[in-house]
């Protein structure tokens, strides 16, 4: 499946980036060998369902010549790892909807449980991202959902960088004080 395999270059991402971006095909390969493992691990930790996992990553990489040329990514492994999370979040929302309407044959209520539970979750966090401050609400919305850098949240909002990481570092602590405390009312 996802097997990780030695390094099959020595070129550096953003190398391999560059030249995915001029059309050299070879390079997707490369960067799949250095990163689908990973990719599925994170799908794993999310979707909890291999062949759902599997097809995130392929989408993913099917997708990924269009997304690098959209988007100046800085360093791609945490970037393509936002992206991937991101993907996760989207299957999750839909399978949540899809969930709530179970068809009739099925009978497994852990399986509608689950799905209700992580539907539930989903909207707290859209909830307590919805009652962040505005600047906070934007970089986490900006940075963590569309995976963009910290320069690339600077350039759209006007902030200076000193300004995105520190609307960033108070947005994730003012997320865990309302999910924690959202968590321990129910």
């Amino acid at each position: 499946m996802f097997l990780r395999r030695k390094r099959t270059s020595e070129q550096k991402d953003e190398d391999l980036v560059e030249r995915l971006r001029d059309g050299h095909q070879a390079s997707l390969g490369v960067l799949w060998d250095r990163y689908a493992h990973l990719l599925f691990g994170v799908g794993m930790k999310y979707l909890r369902n291999v062949e759902e996992s599997r097809d995130t990553v392929m989408e993913l990489f099917t997708d990924l010549p269009e997304l690098l040329r959209k988007h100046r990514v800085e360093r791609f492994r945490p970037w393509v790892h936002t992206v991937m999370r991101n993907r996760c979040l989207m299957r999750l929302r839909g399978r949540g909807r899809e969930a709530s309407a179970p068809p009739a044959d099925v009978a497994d209520e852990d399986v509608k449980g689950e799905a209700l539970l992580r539907e539930a979750s989903l909207e707290r966090l859209e909830r307590a991202i919805t009652a962040l401050k505005d600047e906070q609400r934007t970089c986490i919305t900006l940075f963590h959902l569309k995976g963009l850098t910290y320069a690339e949240v600077a350039t759209r909002t006007g902030f200076s960088l000193e300004e995105v990481r520190s609307h960033l570092q108070n947005g994730r602590r003012n997320l865990r004080l309302m999910l924690n405390d959202d968590a321990d009312r129910n």
